[in-house]
């Protein structure tokens, strides 16, 4: 079972703010002070695509804790999308959503292990495979022929 760590105290928002404009523009190969002014980052980064995004949120994982599972969309009905366009566009949108994730995460955990003492719970109930022998089945003798049992 996946387990989250327990809290995740994120820094105050100039030193969060910084920090992920750094990690960008180190991942993205662009320039920080256009993602501190806020401008879109597909307008700053030149090849803003679902790698990007993903090299991203996997730099925010190492540097915060926040997995990147749990910053993907959980909303089952969006299906497929590009995820370009339900990631944050911004800076500011990429703060306030990791507050977000990080104010759900005692809600994900609690749903986490109520599926693990469900899933417990109907193994337990479930009875063992093994069914004892028939006097119908069959017994293969040394020859190689099948005979039913004596």
């Amino acid at each position: 079972m996946q387990t989250l760590p327990k809290e995740i105290v994120l820094p105050d928002e100039p030193e969060l703010r910084q920090k992920l404009a750094e990690i960008i523009a180190r991942v993205c190969r662009c320039e920080p002070e256009p993602l501190l002014e806020d401008q879109e980052f597909s307008a700053v980064v030149t090849q803003f695509d679902s790698l990007a995004v993903l090299e991203i949120l996997l730099e925010v994982e190492t540097e915060y804790g926040i997995e990147t599972d749990e910053m993907l969309p959980v909303d089952q009905e969006m299906g497929a999308q590009e995820i370009t366009n339900i990631f944050p566009k911004n800076l500011s949108e990429l703060i306030v959503y990791m507050h977000e994730v990080v104010a759900r995460r005692p809600q994900r955990e609690a749903e986490m292990r109520a599926r693990l003492e469900k899933a417990q719970g109907r193994a337990a109930a479930e009875p063992q495979a093994a069914q004892p022998e028939s006097a119908e089945d069959p017994v293969v003798s040394e020859a190689g022929t099948t005979e039913p049992k004596p």
